[in-house]
């Protein structure tokens, strides 16, 4: 979940922007600069220029706009308010008695408030002199009325008799204005205070007003309205960043987080604040504690790219957009299938990550991350529980082997990490056990013994690297190592139990356990994966073979082979490949048939794992499909993907889903039942070598070799998830209108209409259309040439059921299908 840029227009004004509104149902951004008179039009999608609104003689200094009426409004300092439509047409130029600084407009109430120099004022748009004022602006247009004296709209309509400071307002320029879903108005101004205003009180201002002096040590330049935690956020020139209730009450500030006036912002999407920070860099803060987490979150919100000014958070959207000082305008969509969190403390690859649940008593200890990576280290990262901000910190490390470590699980009857790596070396990493009644996971010296003799910590029977490992019953290890055996382990006397040598051909590189049938599967360098029968751990058993090269030979590539000789014949494929064969074309023997072999391109299983839920082996191979197996070895199901070769697969048994990451980078999580991915998680700068599920958070963990760890929000599940979303610019179509706009006057719906809608006549609906315009007359004698015979559109008997286009020919000059015009306009273009 985060916020990614998704669009960045270049040079937007000649000076610096001060202030921004959005059109939600057009999808328009409006612009307006220092020293400049007038208001650009930006489509959010493209980034194009749309139109330039020109009509004030001074610059403009705020804008606002409302989508239940239709209009946008800006304030200028040659004391009007400017009142446009959603489509650009200038309907007047309200003056409102002095230079106007801020604008706010409230959605539910409908008014327009407007803030001047220590002066307040509250108008009501005249929807019928609106109405008026646009017709007359359409007649002037086509030329149709006397442009010599029309007459002046009123449009703007006073609420309440003006409110001037110091007794009612401040002493000085109001600056922001924030409107709460109560109608509760709340000014900041140059006077650093804050001004209060209960709106069903203000036939009465004395007891409609209070206000909070000192709020800051300088003006306050920005504002922002929390509607989850209902409370105010204020940004001053005194480069401090506060929080308030809606009684006026400071709950939090941040102090010295930039030297220049901090604008502030609160992203609903992602329920977070953010402030302008030191060199114009954004910081960002979880109100869940608050705290800072900028470092956390900077890398996939793109932080650190611009130097941000002025931010504003259009209400109703998923969009943040800023401006810079170099006069950019930027934009941001929320993305939740986007990085949650990032953390980074390893210094070299990351290779595995784990998740150790917790363990105590009362359930409430949330579960730790261990994660290895290519130096050889185990790090130890809990949950920081004070802030609550679902931020890890790194507690403790260990490096129990002296390179990469390939492959890493945890035994919970024994409390401890098993890792296995380059070094030939399986290492047991004890941890500490419980202590005041919680589960503490720092890594111990403490080793248990037998028979009151310490125990080893460590197997060093592989000849090669370890590259599997997998925790099976009664406190039993597998382990499988590019020496191409499988070995087995007891844990309680640190004793080797069964050795298979040459379980593959080639070096193996997966290995999964199903402890509902006691069985092991590996898969090697080739096309195979091996099942085996574990229920008597000192003779493990092949039971069975899943083949993907199978369906090859059944299709006829290697006719007159059997199966026996299908199932048992040994590959080379891995030592002699396409890129071997210039050259070798008389070899004799079984360098031809490896050639043979290699020619057929048969798919290489790059993973192999266990899915309890639907009792079913899941495979992953280099031709891009995932197959599922029973527990028989025959074939249920099969997908294609896209992305690459599988590099990991992670099964979610919890909630019933499949990860799988890929070459490209990016993860996806998938129903088995549904081959279309629900999410794909794209942000990591390298592979994603490993994968784990964090139920405290319900987010998916990744490690990846761009040495950090990454968490992702889980996908809904779409029988839950809402209808429409919170999209903005460019986000998709499900995007959501304010609620107020199903309430405009000029689309109101009546009872009686919602009681008794509309309906197609029956005769529309229900048989043969043809039939029924013969039986009014219109049949195929009053058609004229049109019935004459076209291809096989007249069909055997020389009648049809559909109309035929003059000039048309079988299959040639269709009519377009509603809805496909545009497609065929951009193919065109």
């Amino acid at each position: 979940m985060a916020m990614e840029v998704t669009r960045v227009i270049e040079e937007a004004h000649e000076t610096e922007i001060n202030s921004l509104a959005y059109n939600i149902a057009r999808r328009e951004i409006y612009s307006a600069a220092q020293n400049e008179k007038c208001i650009k039009v930006w489509d959010s999608r493209t980034g194009l220029l749309l139109r330039t609104l020109q009509g004030h003689k001074g610059m403009v200094m705020c804008l606002a706009f409302s989508a239940s009426v239709r209009l946008l409004f800006s304030g200028s300092i040659d004391n009007t308010v400017g009142i446009w439509t959603d489509k650009g047409i200038n309907l007047q130029m309200a003056p409102v008695g002095g230079p106007v600084f801020s604008l706010a407009w409230d959605t539910k109430r409908r008014f327009l408030v407007v803030g001047s120099s220590a002066l307040l004022q509250i108008f009501k748009i005249d929807m019928a002199e609106v109405r008026k004022s646009s017709q007359q602006q359409r007649s002037v247009a086509s030329g149709l009325k006397d442009t010599s004296a029309p007459e002046p709209p009123t449009i703007l309509k006073r609420l309440f008799q003006p409110m001037r400071g110091p007794e009612l307002c401040h002493t000085d320029v109001v600056k922001t204005i924030v409107i709460t879903e109560t109608g509760k108005i709340i000014t900041g101004g140059f006077d650093k205070s804050m001004c209060f205003y209960e709106y069903d009180k203000l036939d009465k201002p004395k007891e409609a007003f209070f206000r909070v002096r000192k709020c800051h040590a300088a003006a306050i330049v920005s504002m922002a309205y929390d509607t989850h935690n209902n409370c105010i956020l204020t940004g001053s020139i005194d480069g401090s960043f506060k929080v308030w209730s809606l009684e006026g009450r400071l709950l939090d500030k941040f102090e010295a987080i930039n030297d220049q006036p901090v604008a502030v912002a609160y992203i609903s999407s992602t329920n977070m604040y953010w402030a302008g920070g030191r060199f114009g860099r954004l910081v960002a803060y979880d109100p869940r504690a608050p705290s800072n987490v900028t470092e956390q979150v900077k890398e996939s919100n793109g932080l650190d790219r611009f130097k941000v000014d002025h931010m504003f958070a259009p209400a109703g959207t998923d969009l943040l957009l800023g401006t810079t000082r170099t006069h950019q305008l930027v934009i941001w969509q929320h993305n939740r299938a986007g990085t949650y969190r990032t953390f980074k403390r390893h210094d070299d690859w990351v290779e595995g990550v784990l998740v150790v649940p917790s363990t105590a008593a009362d359930g409430r200890q949330p579960d730790d991350i261990f994660s290895c990576s290519a130096d050889g280290k185990v790090l130890h990262w809990a949950l920081d529980v004070e802030q609550n901000c679902d931020v890890y910190k790194n507690l403790d490390e260990k490096q129990p082997h002296t390179s990469n470590i390939h492959a890493m699980v945890y035994s919970p009857g024994l409390h401890c990490i098993i890792t296995g790596g380059e070094d030939c070396n399986i290492q047991v990493n004890y941890l500490s056990q419980e202590s005041n009644g919680m589960q503490v996971n720092n890594f111990s010296d403490n080793v248990p013994t037998y028979n009151d003799v310490p125990l080893p910590t460590s197997f060093s029977d592989h000849d090669l690297r370890v590259t599997g490992l997998a925790l099976m019953k009664n406190n039993l290890l597998a382990s499988i190592s590019a020496d191409k055996t499988l070995r087995l382990w007891d844990l309680t006397t640190m004793k080797a139990v069964a050795t298979v040598l040459d379980a593959h051909d080639t070096p193996l590189q997966c290995l999964d356990y199903a402890e509902e049938r006691d069985e092991l599967a590996t898969c090697c360098m080739g096309n195979t994966v091996k099942v085996w029968d574990v229920r008597k751990p000192t003779a493990p058993k092949l039971v069975r073979t899943l083949d993907h090269a199978e369906e090859r030979h059944d299709a006829g590539l290697f006719p007159g082979r059997d199966e026996e000789e299908r199932g048992g014949r040994k590959s080379n494929m891995n030592w002699l490949t396409k890129s071997d064969m210039p050259g070798l074309s008389s070899a004799p023997g079984i360098v031809q048939e490896a050639i043979q072999n290699a020619a057929r391109d048969v798919p290489e299983v790059t993973q192999v794992r266990w899915v309890s839920y639907r009792s079913c082996w899941v495979t992953a191979a280099d031709d891009d499909m995932i197959r599922l197996w029973n527990h028989d070895g025959i074939k249920l199901h099969q997908f294609s993907y896209e992305g690459g070769s599988v590099q990991c697969l992670f099964v979610d048994n919890l909630n019933k889903l499949l990860v799988a990451a890929m070459l490209n980078k990016s993860a996806y999580v998938y129903d088995l039942d549904d081959p279309m991915p629900r999410a794909e998680y794209v942000g990591h700068d390298d592979v994603i070598r490993s994968i784990g599920y964090l139920p405290d958070c319900d987010c998916y963990v990744t490690a990846s070799w761009d040495r950090s760890l990454r968490l992702w929000f889980r996908p809904a599940d779409p029988s839950k998830r809402e209808h429409g979303g919170g999209g903005g610019g460019g986000g998709g179509e499900n995007f959501n209108l304010v609620a107020d706009e199903e309430d405009d006057e000029d689309t109101f719906v009546s009872k009686y209409e919602k009681d008794h809608p509309l309906e197609i006549p029956r005769a529309l609906t229900e048989g043969d259309p043809l039939q029924q315009l013969r039986a009014m007359g219109m049949g195929d004698e009053d058609r004229g040439p049109m019935t004459q015979k076209r291809g096989r559109r007249a069909g055997a008997t020389g009648s049809s059921s559909h109309f035929d286009i003059p000039g048309t020919e079988s299959g040639a000059g269709a009519v377009d299908v509603p809805g496909t015009l545009g497609g065929q306009t951009k193919v065109a273009l």
